[in-house]
């Protein structure tokens, strides 16, 4: 005799993901951000949840299917720095699972580089699948903010009062 598996519940509502449920959890977290129109990939305008930390700006965005994350490191190589780069950005990629990190030419004749991470959401998340994406994303990108600076201390022009307590 066997017992049947019990039917399984997500732990929070599932529902569509928008901008507002993304930023309802920063606020939960107590992490400041704000709301922003900015044109989408089809032209269209979209809202964007912006937050960030003293040394990478961070957006996330809700597209027909995906809650999307991209985030900026805020050290800008040079493009004579170009080998270190995809040096740096292929170890992190072949080491780590998440975020992807990658790199490209700004109009200002820089290196940006860039780390980004997505969330398929074609049938909605729950509260809880939505926070534990985004936490983790946070924490991962706050890590790879850190190995890159270690990668390139040279770049790095601002200080983290935070550390010092």
């Amino acid at each position: 005799m066997t017992t049947p598996e019990p039917e399984r519940e997500p732990d929070t509502p599932i529902a569509a993901v928008t901008p507002q449920r993304v930023a309802e959890i920063l606020e939960s977290e107590g992490l400041q951000y704000r709301l922003e129109e900015a044109p989408g990939p089809d032209g269209e305008k979209q809202m964007i949840v912006r937050t960030g930390f003293i040394n990478v700006a961070i957006s996330f965005a809700v597209d027909a299917d995906h809650l999307i994350f991209d985030s900026m490191w805020r050290g800008t190589p040079a493009p004579e720095m170009a080998p270190q780069v995809v040096a740096a950005v292929n170890e992190w990629n072949l080491t780590q699972f998440t975020p992807t990190l990658r790199f490209f030419e700004t109009r200002g004749g820089v290196l940006a580089l860039s780390a980004s991470r997505q969330a398929n959401s074609t049938h909605g998340l729950s509260r809880n699948q939505i926070g534990a994406f985004m936490m983790s994303t946070l924490d991962s990108v706050n890590n790879c903010a850190k190995w890159l600076e270690s990668q390139f201390p040279e770049l790095v022009t601002w200080e983290d009062q935070h550390d010092e307590h």
